[in-house]
């Protein structure tokens, strides 16, 4: 009899454990610590989400309410006036707090994003500067880039960056618990909703693309290079059409009334998008910025250069950009500029390692 009292004792409790995993729309806060983003996430939500948000209701576009409830909104005015008194900033907080809901079944777990919240430490304590409903930030969050480092995707929004869950968190609440009784809890929950073999719905795989930009210049002691023949392209076609050189900005280094001026162009400043897919990068160029004697001419799209209708040994100036058969040094990645010196390690580390591991392969081949 002991026994089967036993064994129903423990049956029930697994099956209340097991319903524990099970629930509908809990609502949950997160929250992200500046310092606890690792470069390998590719970005750091922290330190760039609260800057678009302030801008954003500084210019009277997005509502900062006092509390998820919305029952006052703070205008910018009142908002710096908060600032001054408690010497913060809403731009450089350390904390960023999101409201979620969290759904989750014997398969699958989904998330939504309700609401930002974010508080402050002063020399007076802690001060709560407002919340931000997610309805009233969705357009902003879509249309806005978030800025990444060397590991991260190229030209991702901040909403595909919220919903990629490729960021450090801690949970603070969950429905009417706050964990201070238990806060081994609240890793529990958060490993059986996200890191569990449980299907995340709704979660944004960010893709394996960068943004890179690379100097290309003349290289005189490699005949009929790839390289050089683009630049000498350019420049004749520059030369022979004045107009495109003043309409691109030559006007404000060169007197359009001296016909005979000849201009060199003296290097190119070329930024592609770069996508990896296996083993295999493919490249698309992007923009590209001409230097004429040493000066910087407007950065135009290859869209525009294409209308001069190139041709180098019978193949276009973009053909011959994706081909890579000339020599060029890499000074930025995504928002990461390259220090000339170091231009080969990235160039090996992209080819050959892992897009999430970049800064970590150069940080080790470096110290070799």
């Amino acid at each position: 009899m002991y026994k089967l009292l036993v064994y129903i004792v423990l049956f029930f409790a697994g099956i209340d454990a097991h319903a524990r995993k099970l629930y509908t729309e809990v609502p949950a806060l997160i929250h992200l610590s500046r310092s606890e983003q690792e470069d390998t996430n590719g970005f750091n939500l922290v330190e760039h989400l609260p800057g678009l948000f302030y801008r954003a209701i500084t210019d009277g576009s997005l509502t900062l309410w006092d509390s998820p409830k919305k029952q006052i909104a703070i205008s910018a005015t009142a908002l710096r006036n908060i600032e001054s008194s408690n010497q913060i900033s809403f731009s450089n907080v350390e904390n960023l707090f999101i409201n979620e809901l969290w759904t989750s079944s014997r398969r699958k777990t989904e998330f939504v994003i309700v609401g930002f919240s974010f508080l402050s430490e002063s020399p007076k304590g802690k001060v709560s500067i407002g919340y931000i409903d997610a309805l009233d930030a969705i357009g902003l969050l879509t249309a806005s880039q978030i800025p990444t480092n060397v590991n991260g995707p190229a030209q991702l929004s901040y909403m595909d960056a919220l919903y990629s869950r490729r960021y450090n968190f801690n949970l603070l609440q969950f429905g009417s618990r706050d964990f201070t009784v238990n806060p081994a809890s609240s890793f529990e929950i958060k490993k059986d909703a996200f890191f569990s073999k449980k299907k995340v719905n709704g979660l944004v795989k960010l893709p394996d693309t960068k943004m890179l930009t690379y100097v290309l210049e003349k290289n005189p002691g490699v005949e009929n290079d790839a390289g050089t023949n683009c630049i000498l392209s350019i420049e004749k076609f520059l030369n022979e059409n004045k107009e495109v050189l003043f309409g691109m900005g030559g006007d404000k280094y060169f007197d359009y009334k001296k016909s005979g001026m000849d201009v060199t162009v003296t290097r190119l400043e070329v930024t592609e998008i770069w996508e990896k897919k296996g083993s295999v990068i493919s490249y698309k160029p992007y923009q590209i910025r001409i230097f004429v004697n040493n000066r910087p001419l407007q950065t135009l799209t290859f869209e525009e250069v294409a209308k001069w209708d190139l041709l180098i040994n019978f193949k276009t100036l973009e053909d011959i950009l994706i081909e890579k058969t000339f020599q060029y040094t890499i000074y930025k990645c995504n928002k990461d500029l390259i220090p000339p010196s170091e231009s080969a390690l990235y160039l090996k580390a992209l080819k050959e390692y892992k897009w999430t591991q970049v800064s970590n392969y150069v940080k080790y081949s470096r110290n070799q």
